[in-house]
């Protein structure tokens, strides 16, 4: 059986988005389940402090979202949950709370002043501007929290503001009329208006817009210059060019600091696809993670790493782009990248990997079948891959033509991420605990980056040689990705 240390890393920060799987787990209860019980059986050989570091260190860098507020419903100490909460949006700290009500009936744990204490404590410790974005940001979830914990105001600007959200009292700032103002405004048009006046974020007022149609070019370009983050302008890179032109979209993307992982490589990708190239490639410089950043976000440092893609013909359209995206920010990290299918002489071919043109051609590969086991022997071999070697496999691990089996993979030395870019992925810990390979759901970047932190763990994934959670992370502290 693999160690609790093993299970709760993969439980808590390797883990399934957008329910696109569980692992080897059937559903939703079993994987939050075994979350749970990995949290305990970790306290119990380490302590709580350990298990509060490493969720709360995780979230702060990004790479785990809802997993902790699970994790954090058995936790014993009400000041760590408060820091944990502390981290996420109000929707976030509600969730929480419908977690612990839910819970109280499926799995036995508590639904009281503990938890609810530390959702107060921790808005309490909020500045008053927090709380001000997240009442025009989430007003009805800001009046569900407030009919959930009855909670005393501290000062007066903040019962002012709850007075606002529970529509007993006016808009208490510039920035709530100005909301206001933006709600009721006669047109989307005008609506942008008042929120560049008042400097409103765009997550504030996008849902009252609707479509972009009704915005002149002009009012849109000043909004996205204004308002608009970097996540925005990823997420309406295709609106934004056809109406903008692709040099106002440039401007917008290289005055930006570094666009999110999953959100710029998703923007790369599908306006290179349509044909807007130059635009396409001021998104596919900005999500890219550096090799030095990529390797101080793990506990081991890989001498290399190498990147081998499934191009058969089951990872035709939606597998073949969706492992693009994923591999698209870490074109500065790969070494080598190899493709493999039943029709390539050899079984594997090194190609090049390192311009979005080459990521296009990526999309035209796919035919013939799989050989996955036989591809990872090739190129660990070929490659004289060592144990301080990494190769990231992308696959939809449909294996139906290699001529070793999986048990061949028991004796490998270097470090195997399986990124499976299908439903249910086939954990290779659990059939072979002995082996150096894990596979994990090709979700996004992050994804990748955390079973990266898993599988350099070393002893972490054997089933035994515990590795303490605490020393899984390197000490310093975590940068966003």
């Amino acid at each position: 059986q693999p160690t609790p240390q093993y299970l709760l890393l993969k439980t808590l920060a390797a883990y399934p988005l957008r329910g696109e799987g569980f692992f080897y787990m059937r559903n939703l209860r079993e994987y939050t389940e075994l979350l749970l019980i990995a949290t305990r059986d970790v306290a119990n050989a380490e302590g709580w402090a350990p298990v509060y570091d490493f969720a709360i260190r995780m979230r702060r860098a990004g790479l785990v979202k809802d997993p902790p507020l699970v994790s954090a419903q058995v936790w014993p100490d009400k000041a760590q949950i408060k820091e944990l909460l502390k981290l996420y949006p109000l929707p976030k700290m509600l969730l929480f709370l419908e977690i612990a009500k839910k819970g109280r009936k499926d799995y036995g744990w508590s639904y009281g002043a503990r938890k609810k204490d530390a959702v107060v404590d921790a808005l309490k410790e909020m500045p008053f501007e927090w709380h001000e974005l997240q009442a025009i940001k989430y007003p009805t979830t800001y009046r569900d929290i407030l009919r959930m914990l009855h909670p005393k105001p501290w000062v007066d600007e903040i019962n002012r503001l709850w007075r606002w959200v529970v529509k007993k009292g006016d808009a208490p700032t510039d920035k709530t009329k100005a909301y206001e103002e933006a709600v009721k405004a006669s047109s989307p048009a005008d609506a942008v208006k008042k929120a560049i006046e008042a400097d409103l974020p765009w997550e504030v007022i996008r849902s009252r817009i609707g479509k972009l149609d009704a915005i002149p070019n002009e009012l849109l370009f000043n909004a996205a210059a204004k308002l608009m983050g970097p996540f925005d302008i990823a997420m309406q890179a295709s609106i934004l060019t056809e109406r903008l032109g692709k040099d106002s979209v440039e401007y917008l993307v290289r005055r930006r600091g570094r666009i999110p992982l999953s959100a710029g490589a998703r923007a790369a990708i599908g306006l290179a696809v349509q044909g807007r190239q130059e635009v396409a490639n001021a998104f596919f410089e900005k999500a890219q993670l550096g090799k030095e950043e990529f390797n101080k976000l793990l506990p081991a440092t890989p001498k290399r790493v190498i990147t081998l893609i499934d191009v058969s013909g089951s990872m035709q359209g939606a597998r073949i782009l969706a492992a693009a995206r994923v591999l698209l920010p870490f074109t500065k990290v790969f070494e080598k990248a190899y493709v493999f299918n039943s029709g390539i002489e050899g079984i594997i071919k090194q190609i090049q990997l390192s311009s979005l043109n080459d990521y296009l051609g990526l999309l035209n590969m796919p035919d013939d079948g799989t050989p996955l086991y036989d591809a990872i022997q090739k190129t660990i071999t070929e490659e004289r891959l060592g144990e301080d070697d990494l190769l990231f496999v992308l696959t939809d691990e449909q294996e139906n033509a290699s001529k070793a089996p999986i048990t061949a993979l028991s004796n490998i030395k270097t470090w195997v991420v399986l990124g499976v870019v299908a439903p249910y992925p086939v954990d290779m810990i659990l059939k072979n605990p002995e082996t150096r390979a894990i596979a994990y759901p090709a979700s996004d970047p992050d994804s990748f980056i955390a079973s990266a932190q898993l599988v350099t763990a070393k002893k972490l994934i054997e089933s035994e040689g515990i590795v303490e959670i605490s020393k899984l992370l390197p000490p310093i502290a975590l940068q966003a990705v």
